[in-house]
């Protein structure tokens, strides 16, 4: 077989919807959203499966937690999306410094709600930073519009994200009877954790890494997502309209699954730059439908963890033990981008000294089979793409001369 088809092979047989359930969107579709319910993101994915019953617990929505990747929303989710829509046709807006965590979110751990500590992770200081200067980069979301005039409405857009992210950090954060909590209130965690998961630097490098890889696989069928002069903002161009595609499949992951506010009265909790956290196990960031854990600091004093412990309840308040205070700090020191906050009294316990030489890296290798468990005859092989807790990515694969080297990996560990 030619090593051209033998390539193209390989291309076809890499499971995209590996990084969808692991982390993040496969990096060509011409409908992401198709992609999206073949890798597993929105329930369409589920009808080629073999399902049996393991338990039954009660549904306490009284309704199905799906909205099919919004194709059925009402209420609040409904006037959620007309919201967002209806930012579109505004006249664009002159702010160039973009927030990534909404500054709404980050005064939680401010003691006057101006500044916020941060440890930089880069350099090991700890800083008593401006929160309008805490997770800002220049012209983050801005983008180029149908006719060819880059404009900053996607920045509007995340006005009505921030909105409703802060409506329900605010409402688990007072939460003392979980039977108040409505069906909107659901959708809207779902989504809001979905978005801030979604919409960082972390997520954009990690995309990139894995575009590049793809780029020097086939060249003819992948097109690069990297900015050039002529270009400034195709990066932002695909992240930002991927994510809002992708953002109610995502929920859908999110909704599904038991809620869990941790408490602690001593206010112990950090929060980071990437502030939703899928903890890693032995380095490797599980498949997001498996993962045990789900975290979202709100406070120091709460965290919202979303669980595969159904009870029938629809959120269950704990007061966090040891375990779970570990589990989180864990997650924010891993998961973090660069910049981990802290509350004043925690200040003194932000881990200086500790060398982070590893963080969220791209992991490449490929296997026989398909996920599914189903053989990929020779010539031929099905790429994973993972997240790892590496210094740098890695690229562990088959040497049947079906892989391109892609010589632009010396820059993947770039920050996003």
């Amino acid at each position: 077989m030619p090593a051209d088809e033998q390539r193209r092979r390989i291309v076809s047989c890499a499971r995209p919807h590996e990084c969808l359930r692991s982390s993040l969107l496969p990096v060509r579709s011409t409908d992401l959203v198709s992609r999206l319910r073949a890798g597993g993101l929105m329930p369409g994915a589920f009808a080629d499966r073999e399902w049996r019953v393991v338990s039954r617990t009660r549904n306490p929505w009284g309704r199905v937690p799906l909205t099919d990747g919004g194709r059925h929303l009402e209420g609040d989710a409904q006037q959620y999306m007309l919201r967002l829509a209806a930012q579109r046709e505004l006249p664009d807006t002159p702010s160039r410094r973009h927030h990534f965590v909404p500054r709404s979110y980050l005064r939680e751990w401010s003691s006057d709600g101006k500044r916020v500590w941060m440890l930089d992770t880069a350099d090991h200081a700890v800083r008593l930073v401006g929160i309008a200067d805490a997770c800002v980069q220049e012209n983050f979301h801005r983008v180029v519009g149908p006719g060819g005039v880059p404009h900053n409405r996607v920045e509007l857009m995340f006005g009505v994200v921030d909105a409703e992210l802060r409506r329900v950090q605010r409402l688990f954060n007072t939460l003392d009877d979980p039977e108040e909590l409505r069906f909107d209130d659901l959708l809207g965690l779902g989504v809001s954790m979905a978005m801030q998961r979604m919409r960082t630097p972390q997520t954009r490098r990690l995309q990139r890494q894995y575009n590049r890889w793809l780029v020097a696989q086939d060249p003819e069928h992948f097109a690069s997502i990297d900015n050039d002069p002529d270009a400034p903002h195709r990066e932002a161009g695909f992240h930002t309209r991927s994510l809002f595609e992708a953002m109610w499949g995502a929920a859908d992951v999110f909704i599904t699954r038991q809620i869990e506010v941790w408490t602690d009265p001593a206010g112990r909790f950090w929060t980071c730059d990437a502030p939703v956290l899928v903890p890693f196990e032995r380095s490797e960031r599980p498949d997001l439908q498996l993962a045990p854990y789900i975290l979202w600091p709100i406070s120091p004093y709460r965290v919202v963890a979303l669980t595969h412990d159904l009870v029938g309840e629809k959120a269950v308040i704990k007061v966090a033990d040891g375990k779970m205070l570990g589990l989180v700090r864990d997650a924010v020191e891993e998961g973090r981008e660069r910049m981990i906050f802290a509350s004043d009294t925690q200040r003194s316990r932000l881990p200086v000294a500790k060398l982070f030489r590893r963080r969220a890296q791209s992991v490449l290798t490929c296997a026989d089979h398909t996920p599914e468990g189903d053989p990929v005859p020779p010539p031929g092989c099905c790429v994973k793409w993972a997240v790892g807790l590496r210094a740098e990515p890695g690229v562990h694969l088959c040497e049947q001369g079906l892989h391109r080297d892609a010589p632009r990996c010396a820059n993947w560990s770039e920050t996003g």
